[in-house]
């Protein structure tokens, strides 16, 4: 028997010109989060980046986009995504790994037009997402279906495919192992070194790595290359084991953490990897991390 919560999700997808009532609607008045969440719709929105830069982005009725339609640019992961824009601004090849739908990869080709931008996604479905995303902003953005690794080729990665979209699938079998539906499924596999020789990149400066404790792995496919840049990186780092692993490779490099909430202005430094506050560090020089105002 159908419960009044899903009459109430029918009866709301059946309403017409749901985009245009909605941007009505944040015009005059500023809605809370517990009632703009379920104010959704399809279609593609523009995200400004303060006055001057934007991209486009197709909304699919899921959280991240509606975030950035409701609450603009700060509405997702706010200090990563401040942080994110600061450094692109500065750099000339940018990774995305784990991109989703390419909001940072998009926000980094947006602020800094020049670069070489190349997203990275595994999940065909998303990937496809993404794709059009590019399209969208004249293909600025370099796409790439794979997984990153320590190693090129095919990779097993643990999806859930009964769902539409998804935030978080990994090549780490152990992850999020209690999920129930989890299928593994084969992909490409690529590192970090190979998607730069395949780009004609001379070095890398910035990336950010999403990809649910498959970090180490990332990093190990570009280990002489990271030792020679030294690039800055949003790193998710989601336990401690993660953070012994990631942290053996960074140890050495002259590298400062930035330990990310998500909320905390500036983020805090630390003089070790751990479980992050949200999500994410910066790993960043600490020229670097003075330049951006840190």
């Amino acid at each position: 028997m159908p419960t009044a919560r899903s009459i109430l999700k029918r009866l709301y997808e059946a309403v017409p010109f749901k985009q245009p009532v909605c941007q009505l609607v944040r015009r005059v008045v500023s809605l809370p989060e517990p009632v703009y969440r379920h104010l959704h719709f399809k279609g593609i929105i523009e995200v400004p980046i303060g006055p001057t830069a934007s991209f486009r982005i197709r909304h699919h009725g899921y959280m991240i986009e509606n975030e950035l339609f409701w609450n603009g640019f700060d509405g997702w992961e706010k200090v990563s995504m401040e942080l994110w824009t600061r450094l692109s601004r500065n750099a000339r090849v940018i990774l995305d790994i784990g991109a989703n739908t390419g909001v940072y990869a998009l926000t980094a080709s947006a602020v800094q037009p020049s670069a070489l931008v190349i997203a990275v996604e595994p999940v065909q479905r998303i990937y496809e997402k993404l794709a059009e995303n590019a399209s969208l902003n004249q293909d600025r953005i370099k796409t790439v279906h794979a997984a990153a690794s320590s190693r090129s080729g095919v990779a097993v990665l643990y999806d859930l495919p009964d769902r539409e979209h998804v935030l978080s699938v990994s090549l780490d079998p152990e992850w999020n192992k209690e999920s129930a539906g989890l299928v593994p499924v084969e992909v490409p596999a690529i590192t970090v070194a190979d998607l730069l020789a395949q780009h004609g990149a001379p070095q890398v400066d910035l990336l950010k790595i999403d990809v649910e404790t498959h970090e180490a792995e990332v990093l190990r496919g570009f280990l002489d290359i990271l030792r020679r840049d030294r690039p800055s990186m949003l790193i998710e780092i989601l336990n401690d084991k993660v953070a012994a692993e990631v942290g053996g490779i960074l140890d050495g490099l002259g590298y400062a953490y930035y330990n990310i909430d998500d909320v905390t202005w500036p983020p805090k430094k630390t003089d070790v990897l751990s479980r992050s506050g949200h999500f994410n560090f910066l790993v960043c020089r600490p020229e670097v991390a003075k330049s951006i105002g840190l």
